[in-house]
């Protein structure tokens, strides 16, 4: 299979209009085998659109092997997904996807929120410090919902996966502003992270 970036990700595209499941995973196995050397060629926000919406379907397949490679691939797709927030041309659509990540795959995002916020915690407090992750996972998201609803109330209201989510997020969504400050800088701090992280290997 030709490993084109852009062509790959075109091939997401036309096999998930068409339905063809067998032909979608193959594509994006070839994705997922290669997202370390693709994410290092994102170049434009249209790519990495497409780029990380392979990624979060790999995930939603469930076609990586290892949970070593589920972490990879979510953290690829989170750090895709945070360059397009960052951008001129971050969407609604942008903060769904990112929250929806953080929500489904949690799991895989608790081992770097430990080592850069918890690390007094990871010796002797392992379970407090996994619940303690949990927590701030649930408080990004919740700043992802409280930026929709301050910029774009419609497309949060009539968006039934983000209704879903908000009524399943435990932490108290009355956050304090200093709370949602700390929330939203969450974000930038493991994004930053998980930059310096992807860029040495």
């Amino acid at each position: 299979m030709n490993n084109n970036l852009k062509e790959l990700l075109e091939l997401i595209n036309i096999h998930c209009q068409t339905g063809n499941r067998h032909d979608l995973q193959t594509v994006l196995r070839t994705l997922m085998s290669n997202r370390k050397k693709y994410y290092l060629q994102l170049l434009d926000s249209s790519t990495t659109e497409k780029y990380a919406d392979g990624l979060y379907k790999t995930l939603l397949l469930e076609l990586d092997q290892e949970e070593e490679e589920s972490i990879e691939t979510a953290e690829l797709a989170y750090m895709a997904l945070s360059t397009l927030i960052a951008g001129e041309k971050a969407t609604p659509e942008h903060y769904k996807r990112r929250l929806l990540l953080l929500h489904y795959f949690c799991d895989y995002f608790t081992d770097s929120i430990i080592e850069v916020f918890l690390a007094a915690y990871r010796k002797e407090h392992m379970l407090q410090a996994r619940n303690l992750a949990l927590e701030c996972i649930e408080k990004m998201q919740l700043a992802d919902i409280f930026h929709l609803e301050k910029h774009a109330p419609d497309f949060l209201e009539h968006d039934e996966q983000i209704i879903d989510v908000c009524n399943t997020i435990e932490t108290n969504a009355d956050l304090p502003d200093t709370e949602y400050t700390q929330a939203a800088l969450l974000h930038k701090v493991l994004y930053a992270y998980l930059k310096t992280k992807y860029k040495k290997n």
